[in-house]
Order: structure tokens, then sequence, then C-alpha cells
């Protein structure tokens, strides 16, 4: 009864075994799915601002008005000039703030795109160190298994080196318990050869006892 139970125990231990060797397989086939790769399209930084024409505007903003000439055409010309100069200065009043403006935002349409760029070089490296790190990992887990085998084949080595101990131990015991069966045997033997002995010696003694106690023996005369 004990040794059907003690088999079943082992059955139930070794399925319970390779069902957890299973689900371990399985996470780790899925973790090794899921690393992580880099981009094939990659996000690039932006182009640089155009400043093709940011000379250009600085130099051509101001609206330089000639002087009137002598004369009637002159003094037309300055009549149309009380009209349009104004506009003309509105002209290059806005013009004034487009060319400030865009000074203004070159400087940071470049550091803009620095950043960019940078940023985007961290982060690529980033996700290749990430990469990097999940590939370990899973080489990682995959060296548990063979290492937990290891660690059961020391410990296997060491309980079939405990159990041949114990099986010489228990040889000599058992040897010694032969030995010491047999000598009790012996012994036991020799006892009763030595009781047969005294029976006979006793069995005698009476036969002579009752052969001098008869009428006629010599010491009954």
């Amino acid at each position: 009864m004990d040794t059907s139970s003690g088999r079943d125990d082992l059955a139930r231990l070794k399925a319970e075994r390779d069902a957890a060797d299973r689900e371990y397989n399985d996470a780790l086939t899925r973790l090794d799915r899921a690393i992580q790769q880099l981009p094939a399209d990659f996000p690039r930084p932006p182009p640089a601002p155009d400043e093709h024409q940011v000379t250009p505007l600085n130099t051509l903003w101001k609206i330089d008005v000639p002087p009137a000439p002598r004369g009637l055409r002159g003094r037309l010309l300055a009549a149309v000039r009380g009209f349009v100069v104004p506009l003309f200065e509105q002209q290059q009043a806005f013009n004034s703030a487009v060319v400030d403006h865009i000074n203004r935002n070159v400087p940071i349409g470049r550091q803009t795109r620095a950043s960019i760029d940078s940023t985007l070089v961290v982060l690529r490296d980033q996700l290749a160190e990430l990469v990097r790190f999940q590939s370990l990992l899973v080489m990682f887990v995959q060296q548990i298994t063979p290492y937990v085998d290891t660690r059961d084949r020391d410990v296997a080595g060491l309980l079939r080196g405990l159990s041949g101990a114990i099986n010489a131990v228990s040889d000599e015991l058992l040897k010694r318990s032969e030995a010491m069966l047999a000598r009790d045997r012996r012994y036991e033997l020799r006892i009763a050869d030595l009781d047969a002995r005294l029976a006979d010696i006793r069995s005698r003694l009476d036969e002579l006892h009752q052969a001098l106690a008869r009428p006629g023996s010599p010491r009954s005369l």
C-alpha cells in the first residue's frame, strides 16, 4: 500500500514538472517573439530652414524714394508724393516687420532642427539599447533551464553518492548481523549439544544409582 502511494506521488510530481516545463517554454517563446525591432523607416530630421532669400530680404525691405527733379515735373511729382509717400511708409514698415520676424525665426529654426536631430539620435540609440537588452534578457532566461538542470544533476549525483554510501553501510551491517546470527546459531547448537550430553550423563548416573540400589549388589552387601 505504501509503495503504491509513493509511486502515485512520483507520477504526480513528474506530471506537474512536465506541465511547468511546457508553460515555461511557451512563455519563453512569447518573450522571444516580443523582442522589438528598429523600424526600417525611422523618422529623419526635417530639412534645414530655407534661408535662400534672407539676405535679399534684408537689403530690399527699405523703399528708397529718389529726390524730385526741378521744374514743373518736380512740382507735379511732389504733389503725387504727398499721396503716395504714406503708402510707401506703410509698406516699408510692413517690410521691416516681416524681415525682423524672419531674422528672429532663422536661429530658432536652426535650433529646432538641431534639437529634433539630436532627439532622434538619442531615441534611436535608446531603442537600439532596449532591443539589445531584450535580446540579452531572452538569452539569460534561456540559460535558466540548463542551469537548473545542472543543479538537479549535481543534487542527483550527491544523492547517488549518498545512496551508495548508505547501501555500503547497510551491506556491512547486514554482513555483521548475519555473522552475529551465525555465531548465535553456533552457540545455540553448542548449548544444545551440552544439554544433550548432560542429559546423557544424568541418565547414566540414574542407571548407576538404580544398579547400586538393587539387592545383591556389592554396595547392598
